[in-house]
């Protein structure tokens, strides 16, 4: 997979989740198979990547609720 994705998780100020997000980080998984992952405990998880043109590194998002949520 090459280079570890950062992940903007939401809510931001979820430390568990943060925490969760990070645990279950390992080499070469997927997005799709950090969500499979994640989905243990958080039922409603979306993991996205960020595609945006020219960027460099890879940004996941990791939604706790399956949407963006403000706080």
């Amino acid at each position: 997979m090459g280079d570890k994705p950062t992940i903007i998780c939401n809510p931001g100020g979820d430390a568990e989740f943060a925490a969760a997000v990070e645990n279950a980080m390992t080499e070469g998984v997927t997005a799709s198979g950090l969500q499979e992952q994640l989905r243990v405990r958080y039922p409603q998880v979306v993991v996205r990547p960020r595609d945006l043109t020219g960027e460099r590194g890879l940004v996941w998002y990791a939604y706790r609720e399956g949407h963006w949520i403000s706080g």
